[in-house]
């Protein structure tokens, strides 16, 4: 009981309140912890955890946080003094979210449900992160929490955060590189992405399925193509539209004109499938083509179908036209249609147009 005769001895010391007194005693008793470790769940290390939690109550930030940065990587932490300081300010909190073996699932589900982004982030940073944990982060997470938490190789996933998590994605460039470049996203989701992101990404994600087993792709177009079908929920307007495109091709009027005028009148469903129909793209990627922040997707598919260059400015203008950027620089639209070439499209198109045979 040495240990314990030493212990009591340093809290005698300190009767006073000086604040540097308690910050010096608080050093001590980390120190004499450190130097004579106790077994877990022994009288000793119960006896430690009550009088670092008492001391770290009574001492300033800075003080808890250097605290918190000596406690984390130790497994024999006092388990009381770990929880304590996992819920302080971030600045204390940071070191034991992120690294402490102490802090059980169970702990990090608790405090991930009523903590801000700043204790979810450093949580997302473990060098494994459960599943559990990992829905949890995504539920209650901001884009750039769950940005951290996907880029890291040791946070795993389950199947319905990776649906959830790319769902976001559609509107958010903050998610979609971290989400590209996991090595573990399942093929179906990337091919979701490649209606999405910009051309740098979609070619990643094109150099990743290169190397993949062709039957392998197939089958994830298909699981991909179904998925955002189940998604859409306007099967009674786009049968509907699908009728009025078949007149319109009967009557020769499925042109560029037409296009225009329904994306300008805000006849989106109808829009869609006549930009699917004149592309040769599926629904689904003629939506998201049209509809989405990144031009990217719209000038690869319009390059490959032959529009002319008029055209595709149109309607990378009409389809924002409630946005202040909506009638930016024509000239640079058009700049931007120059540089995309014929192989590039037909690449992407390949895949795009793969998706649109799926269970035809």
């Amino acid at each position: 009981m040495a240990v314990i005769s030493k212990l009591n001895t340093l809290v005698d010391l300190a009767r006073e309140k000086s604040s540097d007194r308690r910050r010096t005693l608080l050093r001590e008793v980390t120190d004499l912890f450190f130097e004579e470790t106790p077994e877990r769940d022994s009288a000793v290390s119960d006896r430690f955890d009550d009088v670092l939690s008492a001391l770290a109550e009574q001492t300033a930030v800075d003080a808890r946080e250097e605290l918190s940065q000596r406690f984390s990587g130790t497994p024999l932490a006092p388990r009381g003094l770990v929880l304590k300081l996992a819920q302080d300010a971030i600045e204390v909190a940071g070191p034991m979210l992120s690294q402490s073996s102490v802090l059980s699932e169970d702990d990090l589900l608790s405090i991930a449900e009523k903590s801000g982004q700043d204790h979810l982030k450093a949580m997302s940073k473990r060098d494994a992160v459960s599943e559990r944990l990992s829905d949890t982060i995504v539920r209650r997470g901001d884009d750039e929490t769950v940005a951290t938490l996907i880029s890291n190789d040791g946070a795993q996933l389950s199947r319905e955060t990776y649906e959830t998590v790319s769902e976001r994605a559609e509107n958010s460039e903050v998610l979609q590189g971290p989400l590209v470049k996991r090595k573990d996203t399942p093929n179906d989701i990337l091919a979701d992405m490649m209606l999405t992101v910009r051309n740098h990404l979609r070619d990643h994600i094109m150099e990743r399925f290169d190397s993949v087993d062709p039957a392998i792709i197939d089958q994830a177009m298909a699981v991909s193509k179904a998925r955002l079908a189940a998604r859409l929920q306007q099967d009674k307007a786009v049968e509907e539209a699908q009728k009025f495109v078949r007149s319109m091709a009967m009557r020769k009027k499925l042109d560029g004109a037409l296009l225009a005028r329904l994306l300008r009148e805000g006849d989106s469903v109808k829009c869609h499938v006549v930009f699917a129909e004149m592309t040769g793209v599926d629904y689904i990627a003629a939506k998201r083509a049209l509809e989405q922040d990144s031009i990217d997707p719209l000038a690869l598919i319009c390059k490959s179908a032959g529009f002319d260059k008029a055209l595709f400015v149109t309607l990378a203008v009409l389809r924002h036209k409630n946005s202040d950027d909506a009638f930016r620089d024509a000239r640079e639209l058009g700049q931007l249609y120059d540089k995309v070439t014929a192989d590039d499209a037909a690449r992407a198109m390949r895949f795009w147009r793969m998706r649109r045979d799926m269970a035809a």
